[in-house]
């Protein structure tokens, strides 16, 4: 006895063609079928004659070429992709002869699937399929891996699976397949058992032994049913009232994403080496950013650091027009003329010539090559002695033979604990008189420069080299005065003495925003670069993400039969290349902090210096790189035909 008169399912003419090469396959040729609620029909007939398209028609999953398809009151052609997929989420349930379980997914989970996709709550989903698990003595199973799991068990938890959205048909395609005759003997009572309880069961076989346990038996070949006889050995009985579908309209935003960020870490998590794979481009990316920016900060901040302990009253004289400058007409532009010049300035408190070559000191048999640079007295104000004093401006006018050396070079030509100060050392084998060591002396923006040397400019010029022009002068003015006014005040006197204009002078706060251009061009530039490679690893995920869709075709189209709309599909693949962007950039930043730590170990001569900004710009750069070489892939997936993604081995 049928639940009502009226058929739940109606085909009216239906004809399906599909391209095979260069012809055209009429699948399905002006099919005309009514089904009424709660029938067991068989659908037999040989290879090729078109009982799997027949069954994609009435599930759902593939579009009639010509005809009309009613399905529990509803025209399915006048509904878009995303409401038939809901349609089909909650009224059709699949049974597969392979199963078509997801192998990183436990009994529990694969049956939760379904319910997924609707706005059904976590925790009454997993109470609902583990009931339905129970149901089918698989209580015992739910943790179960499908590798775990025999033929029939798997095939009961995909029975499990059609019925956890309600479903109130019910197709089986070859159910008892892969199974041996005991446990197909068991398949087939369950099918007998949900069309007791008022579910619509539509059974593929090639078995004639199963269709005769049908209500019904339609009989393909070619694409034309020719034959539709009830089965007179099981005629219809009367059954209880007909299943109540449960609600599957589509979740809330919030609902929806949540659970396709919890489906998309379950993949993830079930490929781990293809994920891995995917996040090295990014780690090695956002690693390099931050790392290239850290250190880009950490010699800025030592720089200006050396920077802030220069005096700020200081103008250096140099000779030319400016750094490019390498006319050999401006060498001879600075003479001693222009330190009387510059004495007459009052405004001019320290004053020193700044002349150097390099030369070979020795004391005994101890020799080292050093920096000897003629100086006046007023340039060693504000070095450190160690031992001993500097020299005074009597001994730089009479030419004396004292040095001042770093000690460095103390170390190098006094052994034994010899106190330097008053002993003789030889400079290109003239003798000169030490009187005082100062404190290792650094190259402005970090490093040791070579061993140094102060001597008299004087003694310079009338014992080692001859008369030779001053490389640049040093001046500090008087404290309190504007420095920029004693620039320009300084400069149109020399340029007055001059009579042109052939030298430039630098302060050091000019020098300082000159290294922070500087500084901040290298760090963008390097940014750069390592941006470039963060660009790289975007395109090594799309990559990845490509052969992901690829290798989870049959997954893809599992999800859409069991009521995954094209846009769930696209979202999850979306948010799978997010998180994993997402967690490469995390490990990149964990990446770059170790690289710190370890930098830090192997030199001293500055660190890097990690900040706030660049940390949460790669997270968000990380994120967008997910999403915008995500979302190829991602389309890909969503505009699968379900039929096909099936069918791909």
């Amino acid at each position: 006895m049928h639940y009502t008169n009226s058929p739940y399912i109606s085909l009216n003419r239906v004809s399906h063609l599909f391209a095979n090469g260069q012809e055209t396959v009429c699948a399905l040729n002006n099919i005309t079928l009514e089904i009424t609620r709660g029938e067991f029909v068989a659908i037999v007939g040989p290879s090729g004659s078109g009982k799997s398209t027949l069954m994609n028609i009435i599930g759902c999953l593939d579009t009639p070429s010509a005809g009309e398809r009613i399905i529990a009151g509803t025209p399915t052609q006048q509904l878009s992709a995303e409401a038939l997929s809901t349609f089909r989420g909650s009224h059709i349930g699949f049974v597969f002869q392979r199963y078509h379980l997801l192998p990183y997914l436990n009994a529990l989970e694969n049956v939760c699937i379904p319910a997924s996709y609707t706005g059904m709550a976590t925790s009454e989903r997993s109470l609902r399929a583990a009931q339905l698990l129970n149901e089918l003595n698989l209580g015992d199973r739910l943790a179960f891996r499908p590798n775990q799991l025999s033929g029939g068990q798997q095939q009961r938890v995909s029975i499990a699976r059609a019925l956890m959205n309600g479903a109130d048909i019910i197709l089986a395609d070859e159910p008892t397949g892969a199974l041996d005759s005991t446990t197909g003997q068991d398949v087939m009572a369950l099918l007998h058992t949900l069309n007791q309880a008022g579910h619509t069961i539509i059974v593929v076989t090639h078995d004639p032994e199963i269709a005769a346990q049908a209500h019904r038996v339609i009989t393909l070949h070619d694409g034309h049913i020719i034959s539709d006889i009830p089965a007179s050995d099981n005629p219809c009985p009367s059954a209880p009232l007909p299943p109540t579908t449960m609600a599957c309209k589509p979740p809330h935003f919030w609902r929806s994403l949540a659970d396709t960020v919890q489906t998309a870490w379950r993949a993830l998590t079930g490929h781990k080496v293809r994920a891995l794979l995917s996040m090295l481009g990014i780690i090695i990316g956002i690693a390099s950013v931050i790392a290239s920016v850290a250190i880009g900060e950490g010699a800025h901040q030592r720089i200006m650091a050396d920077i802030s302990q220069l005096d700020h009253q200081a103008i250096e004289i140099r000779p030319g027009l400016g750094w490019a400058t390498s006319n050999r007409d401006f060498d001879n532009a600075l003479s001693r003329a222009d330190l009387e010049a510059l004495k007459s300035l009052p405004f001019i408190e320290r004053l020193s010539p700044v002349v150097s070559t390099s030369a070979t000191a020795s004391r005994f048999t101890h020799y080292t090559d050093a920096t000897i640079t003629g100086v006046s007295h007023d340039f060693l104000h504000n070095q450190t002695f160690i031992e001993g004093q500097p020299f005074y401006a009597h001994q730089v006018t009479t030419s004396e033979a004292i040095a001042v050396i770093e000690s460095r070079l103390a170390d190098a030509l006094f052994t034994n604990g010899i106190n330097p100060t008053g002993q003789i050392i030889h400079i290109s084998g003239v003798p000169f008189r030490i009187s005082g060591v100062v404190r290792n002396v650094e190259s402005r923006f970090g490093g040791n420069t070579s061993l140094r040397i102060w001597i008299p400019w004087t003694a310079f010029m009338q014992r080692l080299t001859g008369d030779t022009p001053f490389q640049s002068i040093q001046v500090s003015v008087t404290a309190g005065l504007p420095l920029e006014q004693a620039r320009a005040t300084l400069e149109n006197h020399l340029e007055q003495a001059h009579g042109q204009r052939d030298f430039f002078t630098v302060t050091n706060d000019s020098l300082e925003e000159m290294v922070k251009n500087v500084s901040r061009s290298m760090t963008l530039l390097t940014t750069a670069i390592s941006a470039i490679s963060l660009l790289v690893g975007g395109v090594g995920v799309m990559n990845i993400m490509l052969v992901s869709v690829t290798e989870r075709i049959h997954e893809i189209g599992l999800r859409l039969s069991v009521g995954a709309r094209p846009s769930d599909i696209k979202r999850q693949f979306l948010i799978e290349a997010m998180v994993i962007c997402l967690l490469g950039g995390i490990a990149g930043i964990a990446s770059a902090m170790l690289l710190g730590v370890l930098f830090s170990l192997l030199t001293t001569q500055f660190t890097l210096v990690f900040t706030f900004t660049p940390v949460i710009l790669a997270c968000a750069f990380s994120a967008l790189v997910g999403l915008g070489f995500g979302y190829f892939p991602a389309r890909n997936a969503a505009r699968m035909n379900p039929v096909t993604a099936l069918a791909h081995q």
